[in-house]
């Protein structure tokens, strides 16, 4: 299971735009990362209200993916390379948040 590490994918600022896919799930992509820890404590609570899915994109150890875990209590978090899905998103960077009508951060 671990680790997980999505090479095409990396801690960055991601500019926010408009997509269309009706009935996506929210679901947000992270690391285990200085800034993915502190995007998940600033919107944990709002990613709950939005029932949103966390996909870790890199974890190297299950402690980190515990630490990640910890720091939103109630949220999904699975470890998942995502390098094919971000390509298809047209996504380089994380932490960010995908619904049916946007991307963002």
């Amino acid at each position: 299971m671990l680790p997980v590490r999505s090479p095409t994918l990396s801690p960055g600022t991601v500019a926010r735009r408009v997509i269309e896919a009706p009935g996506l799930q929210p679901f947000f992509l992270i690391g285990d990362d200085d800034a993915s820890h502190a995007w998940l404590r600033k919107h944990a609570t709002a990613l709950r209200e939005r029932g949103a899915v966390g996909l870790v994109v890199n974890v190297e150890t299950p402690a980190g993916l515990t630490r990640l875990r910890e720091a939103a209590p109630g949220l999904e978090l699975a470890p998942v390379a995502a390098d094919d899905l971000g390509e298809r998103l047209s996504v380089q960077h994380y932490p960010v948040l995908i619904t049916s009508t946007g991307i963002e951060q």
